[in-house]
């Protein structure tokens, strides 16, 4: 009998640590469902997420992500979140090397709102700011997929772009649904390439 029991126990108990490990990796959006984001936010975070305000007086909460605009002349493109395809493809695998590519873009941002923060003007020195130089370099790979930008525009026209570091804050109160603040840094018609280089 008590041989039975404990392995009932253990068969309960293995069971319900498995049921809070599959709340926690819920946000991984594998799937979408309105009853386990009520259990999560209202029971699994409580109880068992961490504290990170044990370690950090201000932890971060929330994500962090650019989007651009390309100028040349007049012609202006669609604001592209350069994030977007990369977060989605992260989604496909817990082991996904494109997280690295989400990490590094993260100390690209954290680079870009330390030097501003010490008032350099990393626009005019873009060789100030180590984050700003790759996100710049990324844009040009970006650019060279939006065709129907680069088709109005003219053999060597220089073309601008427009970074905007969005700072999007959860709700610090875990017993609330989720939801956000939006703030942004705007750095303004940085000269990327000519529509040759582009093209």
């Amino acid at each position: 009998m008590r041989k039975t029991f404990t392995i009932v126990l253990k068969i309960i108990f293995s069971v319900y640590f498995l049921f809070i490990i599959f709340i926690q990796v819920y946000d991984q959006n594998f799937f979408e469902s309105e009853k386990v984001g009520k259990i999560k936010n209202k029971y699994a975070l409580p109880f068992f997420e961490q504290n990170w305000g044990m370690f950090s007086p201000n932890p971060p909460m929330g994500n962090h992500y650019f989007l651009v605009k390309f100028e040349s002349g007049n012609i202006e493109s669609d604001y592209i979140d350069i994030h977007k395809k990369v977060r989605e493809k992260s989604f496909n695998s817990l082991f996904s090397i494109d997280q690295r590519i989400i990490k590094y873009f993260a100390e690209c941002y954290n680079d870009i709102v330390r030097k501003k923060s010490k008032n350099i003007n990393i626009e005019k020195n873009i060789h100030s700011s180590h984050g700003l130089e790759s996100i710049l370099n990324y844009s040009k790979i970006v650019l060279n997929n939006q065709r129907d930008f680069l088709e109005k525009t003219s053999p060597n026209d220089s073309v601008f772009v427009k970074i905007y570091l969005i700072d999007e804050q959860l709700n610090k109160d875990i017993y609330k649904d989720k939801t956000y603040t939006k703030s942004f840094i705007e750095l303004d018609r940085i000269y990327l390439t000519t529509t040759e280089n582009g093209k």
